[in-house]
């Protein structure tokens, strides 16, 4: 039977802490990652569509609001009667302008919104195998380690 001579179990245990450690700071710096690509995909997914939403309603508000302005302007019985609606019918094409604009928004929130959540889940998947990593397999590996940390110390022992 081959001998050896065991001297040091030291370094196996400050090995053995790093393992823990290592899995620890792993699954701290995964759970920020994961709330960082969460955040995104919400801000993208419901801000920001929210928004063009909010703003396509106003500017459809404003837009009708503009009209009804220059509808009464023209609406005087004579022609000398009635005031100049130069600004009114600048301010309607203003206002016919932001709503294509916001609805333009819309849509690309929309488009944006399905592409982010792609992207999203395409780094969710992978950091799953790695939390996984982190959770099980290197605990796994320091248990193990452990072991043989324990059965090295009593061969130690025995000599």
């Amino acid at each position: 039977m081959a001998s050896s001579k065991v001297r040091s179990i030291e370094s196996l245990e400050h090995f053995h802490d790093g393992l823990l450690r290592l899995s620890g700071d792993w699954d701290d710096a995964l759970q920020e990652v994961r709330m960082m690509v969460h955040r995104a995909e919400e801000y993208f997914s419901q801000d920001r569509p929210k928004y063009w939403r909010h703003q396509a309603e106003l500017a459809s508000r404003e837009l009708n609001e503009s009209k009804d302005s220059l509808a009464m302007k023209r609406s005087a019985a004579r022609a000398e009667d009635r005031p100049a609606a130069t600004e009114a019918f600048a301010r309607v094409q203003k206002c016919e302008r932001r709503v294509r604009f916001c609805e333009a928004k819309v849509r690309e929130a929309k488009a944006w919104s399905i592409q982010i959540s792609q992207v999203c889940n395409e780094v969710l998947g992978p950091l799953a195998d790695v939390a996984q990593h982190c959770e099980v397999g290197l605990p796994t590996a320091a248990t193990e380690l452990r072991g043989l940390i324990e059965q090295l110390k009593a061969y130690a022992e025995r000599d």
